[in-house]
């Protein structure tokens, strides 16, 4: 059996965690709504999610750089924290899809900052795709509250998780992907949980439904989905796999569909329709066939060394 290249497994790994990742706020909001509370749910999905991935990548935490470690960590306090407070704050000011919308924002800075930092080339293709999955976006967000505090938090949103995804992509060149998420996801958990001490809020998680979501969230969408998607990081690029993740929209849709009995609208469906086949755009390799040079042959010679013998003839 042949194994992927890099490049080709670096799409699967990015595809299947936007599909994981998709999961993990349907059963959030289900847990939200049933008295969750962001401090408390979150705090313990990342703090599972840490102690998992220290087990399995143990030797690679240990083999890690002192310095990478502590950036690692930093990085989960700071901007992995971030992007997750800002993203449910802006839930509580307007609508989800509204908010998913605004949030995709990060892949123009993203998709920008590879090319200018020389990381990817942003050819016809990747623009293409990116301007497919934008305005798939747009039609699979439909309509939205327009709340200044709602848009402001999920513009910071995007800017946070850009900035995570381009910080990553330096931290994660000689780094094992896992033990990277160990810390980052360890550091989230240390942010969420402190502010839930403070608020009171850390042991609000939902009841029978919250711990779903809590285990749920730990193992698919940071064990298996945050890993994966490092990996994909470092093997196509930041840009790449922010778009490939993408896939997430039109599955996250279906998720919501079966889950939560959201019926899904013409635009909606198009919206769908239009990132998968610019996720399908991105993987398309054109080869035009090279014009065939004429292939030239030397023309005899006299035998006494003179002028070929056409050219004499003539």
């Amino acid at each position: 059996m042949r194994s992927l290249s890099p490049n080709r497994l670096g799409v699967v790994l990015a595809l299947t965690s936007g599909v994981a990742f998709a999961v993990q706020p349907v059963l959030g909001q289900l847990a939200l709504d049933g008295g969750a509370s962001i401090s408390g749910l979150l705090g313990w999905r990342y703090a599972l999610a840490a102690v998992v991935l220290a087990a399995i990548a143990r030797r690679g935490l240990a083999a890690m750089p002192r310095r990478t470690a502590v950036a690692a960590f930093g990085l989960g306090v700071v901007l992995y924290a971030a992007d997750a407070a800002f993203f449910y704050a802006a839930l509580e000011r307007t609508s989800a899809p509204f908010a998913t919308l605004l949030h995709y924002a990060h892949l123009a800075v993203v998709v920008g900052a590879a090319a200018v930092l020389g990381r990817e080339r942003l050819d016809a293709r990747r623009a293409a795709a990116l301007v497919g999955v934008l305005l798939g976006v747009v039609l699979v967000s439909g309509g939205g509250t327009p709340d200044a505090v709602g848009i402001a938090l999920a513009l910071a949103a995007a800017g946070a998780y850009a900035g995570y995804i381009l910080v990553s992509d330096r931290l994660l060149r000689d780094t094992d992907p896992m033990a990277f998420a160990a810390l980052l996801t360890g550091g989230a958990a240390v942010a969420f949980l402190v502010f839930g001490s403070v608020t009171g809020d850390v042991v609000r998680v939902g009841g029978g439904l919250g711990l779903v979501a809590v285990a749920s969230g730990a193992l698919v969408g940071s064990v298996f989905a945050l890993s994966a998607f490092l990996t994909a990081i470092r093997l196509v690029g930041p840009g790449t796999a922010s778009l490939l993740v993408t896939v997430e929209v039109p599955a996250g849709l279906l998720f919501a569909a079966v889950a939560l009995g959201e019926r899904l609208a013409g635009p909606q469906l198009a919206g769908a329709a239009l990132v998968v086949g610019a996720i399908g755009l991105l993987q398309l390799r054109i080869r035009l066939p090279r014009p065939r040079l004429a292939e030239v042959r030397p023309l005899p010679v006299s035998a006494n060394g003179g002028e070929p013998v056409e050219a004499r003839a003539a």
